[in-house]
């Protein structure tokens, strides 16, 4: 079982060997949109660049809440695993896919049904406003793989395991580079492609997370009947994850809020403002 009780040994070993790969998995995650910025930069033009601008900051506020409440159920499970309580662990698990898959998906709906909407509101100019609401739809199509790649990835650090999920996300990342490159690179298939991209890689890493566990995670695997929520733990965990949800999307409110102002300034400072944003973040 690849886990690491971190009480034991050098505190500063644990510490580098754990935190480096939590780093290097925040940039990865960042080159989703980044390469998706690129690549629709360079193959198409500048309004494709500023439709995916302005539908960027409503994926961060996404990616990083579901990744908030995650990392609050990471905090129980790791309690869990240090005491040993096994069982406790495993419900928690459960309680956090359970929930998980009816979150993701009411998220998803809700998401397509005001994708349109939202980008009016933040007063995206109307030459993109039907490219970037597609573009946005399809991306929210991935919400439920982005929920349960950073279920299970913090299951695995909850157990000491760090550097698995970031292995998944590395591959997923170049996965949605390769993808972006023949689709709108080679095949010259339009803007709506790029999301396409990412959902698959998305997929493709939630993927390899699960079929990880159920092979090499004992602890971590779950049998059908184990799939149900316990109130008293999902209290708990939401508890946990609105606090750490609300602390990640923090930036990214900020952001929209910003985006909504440059929205009203034309195409062409929406895409400047786009590409400098890929840098910054």
């Amino acid at each position: 079982m690849a886990s690491v009780h971190m009480t034991e040994g050098s505190i500063t070993k644990h510490l580098i060997s754990y935190a480096v790969p939590l780093i290097l998995g925040n940039l990865f995650q960042l080159t989703y949109n980044a390469v998706d910025s690129i690549v629709v930069g360079r193959f198409i033009g500048k309004d494709a660049l500023a439709a995916v601008g302005t539908a960027n900051p409503v994926m961060s506020i996404i990616v990083l809440g579901i990744s908030g409440i995650c990392i609050g159920a990471s905090v129980i499970m790791s309690e869990f695993f240090g005491a040993e309580e096994y069982d406790a662990l495993k419900k928690e698990m459960a309680t956090t896919t359970v929930f998980g898959l009816y979150f993701s998906i009411g998220v998803m709906l809700l998401g397509i049904l005001f994708s349109r909407p939202l980008l009016r509101l933040l007063q995206v100019p109307e030459e993109i406003l039907g490219i970037a609401s597609l573009y946005l739809c399809i991306v929210f199509l991935g919400a439920p793989f982005t929920y349960f790649y950073n279920a299970i990835s913090a299951a695995l650090k909850s157990i000491g395991d760090s550097k698995t999920p970031l292995k998944f996300l590395a591959f997923a990342s170049v996965f949605n580079a390769v993808l972006d490159l023949i689709l709108i690179g080679y095949f010259q298939l339009g803007v709506v492609y790029s999301a396409v991209a990412t959902v698959i890689a998305e997929a493709a890493s939630a993927i390899l997370c699960i079929h990880y566990v159920y092979q090499k995670i004992p602890l971590l695997q779950l049998g059908w009947k184990e799939f149900r929520i316990d109130r008293p733990l999902l209290k708990r965990t939401l508890q946990y994850g609105s606090i750490t949800a609300l602390q990640q999307a923090c930036q990214p409110v900020g952001k929209l809020l910003i985006q909504g102002a440059v929205n009203t300034m034309g195409i062409d400072v929406i895409a400047s403002f786009n590409a400098v944003n890929r840098i910054d973040d």
